[in-house]
């Protein structure tokens, strides 16, 4: 992707996870593999507030940072 090209948003399940705040940082791709009880924990999130598996795995993740989570979850 060019950086003329903006970012598209290929899952519409997670434009129902509210407003997000202007970040002014880049935005970054992430892959990772997780054990099965984690991916558990994934998929509950994700049907319990209506979130796609990176919008769960972001939140997981800036908890884990020691982050304020981002609307709708915080």
């Amino acid at each position: 992707m060019s950086d003329s090209t903006p970012a598209t948003r290929r899952n519409r399940r997670s434009r129902n996870y509210g407003e997000r705040p202007q970040i002014s940082q880049e935005r970054h791709y992430v892959q990772v593999m997780v054990y099965g009880d984690c991916h558990q924990r994934l998929r509950e999130l994700m049907e319990r507030h209506n979130l796609s598996a990176s919008g769960a795995a972001h939140h997981l993740m800036r908890l884990g940072a020691g982050l304020n989570p981002l609307p709708p979850l915080d």
